[in-house]
């Protein structure tokens, strides 16, 4: 798996390359403290491998390529405090990498190939991840790394790998499919813990327990901080504090997805806490699921994420209009402010091109929402589909989000 993507990216590189990919590593948080460490994602994508401090170099002349991996040395005394490093046979098993050497050996590795490769006529081009954010965010790996290289080799020249992998990326295998699905099934059974023991005047923080359960039960993570928002916290999008408490009459919003492998689900239902919907919050809530339904319906290849959100804000004014909230002063931006979608994969806003034509094999949500402050409604239904050569598949069709299921499912646990 891992050396057939590698094997795709080798071919829309040209020769006279070096491509580098960096795992990353945790920064300090104080003292000898560090935070979580979180692979960098191309890194892993290429090779499986989820540790600390390791770069992936890829090497393409005229008719040869070799794949060359760097890691850590084990270190014995190091191992009694924090476990071992890995060792380069199972670094090769897991990543079919078989020219596995020590990351300290990186730089006299790479100058011998660099040397061989340049020839005066055609510079050497060294090939990395140079995505920013922010302009002035802490610089990575390849950052830091590549200019000492530089340095080193004036005569080489720096390009950015960020779209050929990202275009590889966008396409998912079916291997990346089931581990999807398997997020997305563990996604379903929190959500559900969610309505079964959700109550009046219970928190949000409780609620959130039950899911936070059901991830470690399953050997998941969480794709991202769970968003657990009761009544009027459900118009904050990002709402992460999750310590209030949901009166009765109140709806629960959870965004939230369980990660399985690195794959990453994003489902978002929304529910009321007393198990029935007011005559209000199903209004809103129709509107919504119409929204959401009518979108998965517009889905083909050809189509841009932009032009989905436009078709949904269409069908807003039309809707909105029907029960009076457009006037002179209102508009759809007034109770809705997001997009639609964003790509889905190893990362919850996964990796996309700018004006990008979906295709086949692509995977990205659908989350329409409403969010009406003044009245304390907040709604947003979100599901995962995979676009498909003539519309797409619904991968979280099995996770209810008809008013009357819900209701009907949250009456009936009750009742046990």
């Amino acid at each position: 798996m891992f050396d057939t993507r590698r094997k795709k990216l080798l071919e829309s590189l040209p020769s006279h390359s070096i491509t580098l990919f960096f795992s990353g590593k945790a920064p300090y948080k104080i003292g000898d403290e560090k935070y979580e460490f979180s692979v960098d994602r191309n890194f892993y994508y290429l090779t499986g491998l989820d540790r600390e401090n390791m770069v992936l170099a890829l090497f393409k002349g005229e008719d040869l390529t070799e794949e060359l991996l760097f890691i850590e040395q084990y270190d014995e005394a190091q191992a009694k405090w924090v476990g071992g490093k890995m060792f380069p046979d199972e670094a090769s098993e897991i990543s079919d990498i078989e020219e596995i050497y020590w990351v300290e050996e990186i730089m006299e590795i790479l100058g011998s190939r660099i040397s061989r490769l340049y020839d005066h006529e055609e510079r050497v081009q060294v090939f990395a991840d140079f995505t920013k954010q922010e302009p002035y965010q802490e610089d990575r790996a390849s950052f830091t790394f590549c200019r000492e290289l530089l340095k080193l080799y004036p005569y080489i020249e720096l390009r950015n790998v960020a779209e050929k992998i990202t275009r590889l990326r966008l396409i998912k295998d079916d291997i990346e499919i089931e581990q999807l699905k398997e997020a997305i099934r563990v996604t379903n059974e929190g959500i559900l813990q969610m309505m079964k023991y959700a109550e009046p005047e219970m928190g949000e923080h409780q609620i959130e327990a039950y899911f936070d359960f059901v991830l470690k039960s399953n050997d998941c993570d969480h794709s991202f901080p769970s968003i657990v928002a009761g009544g009027a916290n459900a118009t904050v999008l990002h709402y992460s504090d999750n310590n209030q408490y949901v009166d009765d009459n109140e709806m629960v919003l959870c965004d939230l997805g369980a990660s399985y492998e690195y794959m990453c689900a994003d489902i978002t239902r929304t529910f009321p806490v007393n198990g029935k919907f007011t005559k209000r919050q199903r209004q809103i809530y129709d509107i919504v699921l119409a929204g959401n339904k009518y979108i998965m319906s517009l889905v083909k290849p050809g189509l841009t994420l932009r032009g989905l959100n436009n078709e949904l804000i269409r069908f807003y004014e039309q809707e909105l209009g029907k029960i009076g909230l457009l006037d002179e002063e209102h508009s759809v931006q007034d109770y809705y402010w997001h997009g639609v979608s964003h790509m889905l994969g190893l990362e919850t806003h996964d990796v996309t091109l700018s004006n990008y034509l979906l295709e086949p094999g692509n995977v990205f949500t659908i989350e329409p929402g409403l969010y009406l402050e003044e009245e304390g409604i907040g709604v947003r239904i979100e599901d995962n589909v995979l676009v498909t050569e003539d519309g797409c598949i619904n991968l979280s069709k099995d996770i209810i989000k008809e008013a009357d299921d819900i209701e009907k499912f949250m009456q009936s646990v009750k009742q046990e």
